[in-house]
């Protein structure tokens, strides 16, 4: 990212070129952080052993407003930088003096008084980010209010494109008031896919600490000794259990969300279900380069020879289980791969397919039953939950029937006992190869009635659980079944059948509301609103960072690629507006798709016109300075009013039949065009403030 003559670079990649320079060499990883000041929004969230990098934004005594402008030449926020742990570790000040901590950047190089300079003064600025910022050769702008008139030269030009964020939305700054999005686990881009095998990882180290709270094994005992099925806190338990699981991943991994698997997706091929996917691919094992690598240096070696024959057979390739894994290794290696699917080198096999994919999980074995039949041969038919089986539980009105019954009027609900129980068995199977438990002897009849999943003795998620060889899966029971990772986008699936279901019948409530779901303090009526948990589901979601620092013309976005499952179904699509100040003029905002040179003129009738919103102007401020400023995204402590009348608002555009028009028309990608027209009918192109667009496929 180095800057040259002529290239234009923004401060951020300036910021970024340093502290790599000067950590260049260094293995350091910070106490689990890394590499933290990048992506951005790591940076902003980051600490190093407790320091955050990043002070708190504390806002500057201002001397303008949209009422009395007055030129006000410094940063915005001052000092903010100083008091940084980053600033302050790069120039050694405590506690990165040596008392507690070394200097910044561990094991590197010293970076200079003037860097160092550079990177405080960027913080002071409100680390601009590199979406939103012009160059560094734009020099500093006067920082824009609500309602304040915009010199020329800080209007953003109609004829920029601007790009889809590169990170998960859910990275994306999102503001008071504006929750994340839990996305279908077959539309994730691959980053969003690797931060949440990031985030399982990290819950799976803390394992060796057997208190903390935190750890993948302590959130999975929750469910083996709280668990609720067969009544009507099934729903609501299971709400708060995800939200809880999915707190703890954004402790560990900010923006990072609980992705939800849609099992009735064409690739699942839902009436012969053994045929299709059987579970996602993202959840099953594959090897990587770096996995033949390891396997050459583990001890046993893998000989260079077969890790050559396993290379050319194996890489790119996805497997649902260690059956069909360990079938095709012996295949691949040929005479002598008896002996790879066996002992220490089973074990190594595993602990690479461990190392390249944290999702998936070696006690599973999907839709297998016994002596290598599929579930669903003959004489055997498995229920898998069709769309048409969905379509039949999601038409129930009562919520005894739906979700289940209360104490004094029990029932299984029937979303609980398929697709939920249904689910759980068809993930969890049956192990082909089991290694004979001492309580059974083959030989003994009622073998088979006897297979149970063992829970006492245990150590989960130990290499040595995971080298052994059960009768069942870990999803076919209860007391197991969270230890396997498949469990959660499983239930996120439940849940989001439930808030679909809750807007149909909104008056369809549990009975006993007070209730209280252990071992938390949330009540059944607690979990009634999933957005007060600051989640919602989307298909795929797209962001595209804009800033409030300058109105925006023509806003027009770069194509936005569509991941092919969203392509070819979705029940809606929507383009979002995020945080749309007080605007001193009414106007309307046209949306069109693919068309980037719409304007004013462009006719409504037009087949790229996908809808419109209408905003009601603020006019001229009437009070003193300072009260048409923007307020802080959440009021101070103790504030207990309501929200400012100031503040930004969120906007909503249905255009899902324009999207669907051209999308099955053969279209990959769509591009959003937003056309201000004021109230006399022109094109205003110094109106419209807006800190980000998005575009939201709906299931």
């Amino acid at each position: 990212m180095a800057q040259t003559a002529g290239v234009v670079t923004t401060r951020y990649e300036r910021v970024v070129e340093i502290l790599d320079r000067a950590a260049a060499g260094s293995d350091a990883d910070y106490g689990g952080a890394g590499r933290f000041w990048y992506p951005l929004s790591d940076l902003l969230e980051a600490r190093v052993y407790g320091v955050p990098m990043i002070a708190p934004a504390e806002k500057a005594e201002e001397a303008c407003s949209c009422c009395a402008p007055v030129q006000n030449d410094g940063p915005p926020f001052p000092n903010r930088g100083k008091k940084s742990g980053l600033v302050r570790g790069l120039r050694g000040e405590a506690p990165f003096d040596g008392t507690q901590f070394p200097r910044l950047p561990w094991g590197g190089s010293t970076v200079s008084r003037d860097d160092i300079d550079f990177i405080s003064d960027w913080i002071d600025d409100g680390l601009p980010d590199p979406q939103r910022e012009i160059s560094l050769a734009a020099g500093t702008l006067t920082r824009a209010t609500a309602v304040e008139s915009i010199p020329a030269g800080n209007v953003e030009s109609d004829t920029r494109m601007w790009p889809v964020f590169e990170g998960s939305p859910n990275e994306y700054r999102y503001r008071y008031g504006e929750v994340k999005q839990r996305m279908n686990l077959d539309c994730l881009l691959p980053n969003q896919l690797a931060l949440l095998r990031q985030a399982f990882r990290e819950t799976y180290r803390l394992n060796k600490w057997q208190e903390d709270i935190r750890s993948y094994n302590n959130m999975a005992l929750i469910h083996q000794n709280h668990c609720q099925h067969g009544w009507e806190r099934f729903l609501p338990w299971h709400r708060i259990y995800l939200y809880e699981f999915e707190q703890v991943l954004q402790d560990l991994c900010p923006g990072v969300t609980m992705p939800y698997w849609d099992w009735t997706m064409p690739q699942y091929l839902p009436d012969c279900p053994e045929k299709g996917n059987v579970i996602p691919e993202s959840f099953k094992a594959f090897l990587t380069e770096a996995s033949i690598e390891y396997l050459k240096n583990a001890t046993p070696k893998l000989d260079p020879k077969d890790a050559a024959k396993i290379s050319k057979a194996m890489l790119g390739k996805l497997y649902t289980s260690q059956s069909a894994f360990f079938a095709d290794v012996k295949a691949a290696i040929g005479e002598n791969g008896e002996k790879f699917i066996k002992g220490p080198h089973r074990e190594r096999f595993i602990d690479a397919l461990l190392a390249s994919n944290s999702l998936w999980y070696p006690l599973r074995y999907p839709a297998e039953y016994i002596k290598d039949s599929t579930i669903n041969q003959p004489p055997f038919q498995y229920h898998y939950p069709t769309a048409e089986d969905m379509e039949q539980i999601m038409s129930l009105r009562t919520f005894r029937d739906f979700g289940g019954g209360s104490l004094y009027n029990d029932s299984f609900g029937y979303l609980d006992q398929n697709p939920h129980n249904t689910m759980h068995i068809w993930t969890g199977g049956l192990n082909p190869t089991p290694s004979p438990d001492p309580e059974f002897e083959p030989s003994k009849p009622g073998r088979n009635r006897n297979r149970g999943t063992k829970v006492a003795g245990r150590v989960f998620h130990s290499r040595e659980d995971m080298y052994s060889q059960p009768d069942n899966g870990d999803m076919l029971s209860n007391l197991t079944a969270s230890y396997d990772p498949v469990f959660w986008p499983i239930h996120a699936n439940i849940d989001r059948l439930w808030s679909e279901w809750q807007q149909i019948n909104p008056h369809s409530l549990p009975a006993d509301l007070d209730a209280v779901l252990t071992p938390w303090s949330y009540t059944i009526n607690d979990t009634l609103d999933m957005s007060r948990f600051g989640y919602e589901y989307v298909k795929c979601s797209f962001v595209i960072p804009v800033g409030l620092s300058a109105p925006v013309g023509r806003f027009v976005s770069k194509p936005i690629d569509i991941p092919k499952p969203a392509r070819k179904s979705f029940s809606q699509v929507e383009v979002r507006l995020h945080r749309v100040p007080q605007l001193p003029r009414s106007c309307f905002i046209r949306v069109f798709l693919n068309l980037p040179d719409a304007n004013a003129s462009t006719p409504i009738d037009h087949d790229r016109y996908a809808g419109y919103l209408g905003i009601f102007g603020h006019g001229a401020c009437i009070g003193g300075p300072g009260h048409c400023e923007l307020p802080p995204a959440r009021a101070r402590e103790y504030d207990l009013r309501p929200r400012s009348h100031n503040t930004p608002r969120n906007h909503r555009v249905n255009v899902t039949k324009t999207a669907k028009r051209l999308l099955d028309a053969g279209a990959e990608s769509l591009q959003i065009t937003l056309v201000v027209i004021g109230a006399d009918y022109c094109e205003d192109n110094e109106l419209l403030r807006v800190d980000g667009v998005s575009l939201e496929f709906l299931d």
